[in-house]
This record gives C-alpha cells, sequence and structure tokens, in this order.
C-alpha cells in the first residue's frame, strides 16, 4: 500500500468550528477516503465541531489583468487615433513580444510594458472592461445553450419510454 503525505488539512480554530479547505470538505464525505477518516477523528475529540471552510481572497490586479490577452492588447493598440503613433506602438509590441520569447514568463514580460505604456489611459481600462463584459457574455450564452440542449435531450429521451 502506497502512503500519501496529507499536509495539515483541519486547522483547529475552537472546540465547534474547524478550518477545512474545498477540496478536503469534498473528500470527507466519501466513505473510507483519508480525509474522512481523519474528520471522523478530529470529531471524536471535538462531538460539536463543524467545518468552515477556508476562503482564498482573489486580488484586485488578478480580475482587472483576466482579459489582457495579446489579441487584446493588439486590438487595444488598433484603437489608437493617431496613424503614426499606431504604427509606432504595434511596431515596439512586436518587439516586445520577440524580446520576451527569452523570459522566464514571456506573457508577464508583455503584460508589465503593455500596463506601464499605457498607464493612465482611462481608454484602456474601459476597453479591457469591455472585453471582459463580452467573455462573460458569451460564456453566459454558451452555458444557456448547453443547458437548454441538455433539457431538450432529456425531454426526448424520456419521451421515448
Amino acid at each position: 500500500m502506497a502512503t500519501t503525505t496529507m499536509k495539515k488539512a483541519i486547522r483547529y480554530i475552537d472546540d465547534t468550528h474547524a478550518q477545512v479547505t474545498k477540496a478536503f470538505e469534498k473528500k470527507s464525505c466519501i466513505f473510507g477516503t483519508d480525509e474522512f477518516q481523519e474528520w471522523r477523528a478530529y470529531k471524536a475529540m471535538f462531538p460539536k465541531a463543524q467545518m468552515v471552510t477556508k476562503t482564498i481572497k482573489k486580488s484586485e490586479t488578478q480580475k482587472k489583468r483576466r482579459n489582457r490577452t495579446y489579441e487584446n492588447m493588439e486590438e487595444y493598440i488598433n484603437t489608437l487615433a493617431d496613424e503614426a503613433i499606431r504604427k509606432a506602438v504595434k511596431a515596439e509590441f512586436e518587439t516586445i513580444k520577440n524580446r520576451s520569447k527569452i523570459q522566464t514568463s514571456p506573457y508577464q514580460f508583455v503584460l508589465d510594458w503593455f500596463e506601464k505604456r499605457f498607464e493612465g489611459y482611462d481608454s484602456m481600462e474601459a476597453f479591457m472592461r469591455q472585453k471582459e463584459e463580452e467573455r462573460k457574455a458569451k460564456e453566459d450564452a454558451e452555458r444557456k445553450a448547453k443547458e437548454d440542449a441538455e433539457k431538450a435531450s432529456s425531454s426526448t429521451a424520456g419521451s421515448d419510454d
């Protein structure tokens, strides 16, 4: 039997609360898992204990950066009004993308350049917000279409009986 090392999954808060991860909480409901056994042992010591799921705060900068793909960066550059500036910035963007290939994190290198280059541009923030809204709308439409397809297939399956 192979042994796996499990990091401390239960964090004692008080006699009635124990902090656990979402993964631990899910696995602890499955009979026979290590998590199930560990939770049973914990409950034996603290019978009134309840699980409190550990939450991770997401960084606001990560949310802002979510939709900054190379394609969207390039699309934003194409919105610049002055033709000469647009061409110069496009050339600079391509140079930065080529330089990024030797970096440990190429995308991060390009993203840092882009944000520094357009720092303080309210239009860039609005543009990226618009792209994020478009992405969410597309995901919602795809999810709804999938749900509708599942409902349709389940209703036709039920009528075959």
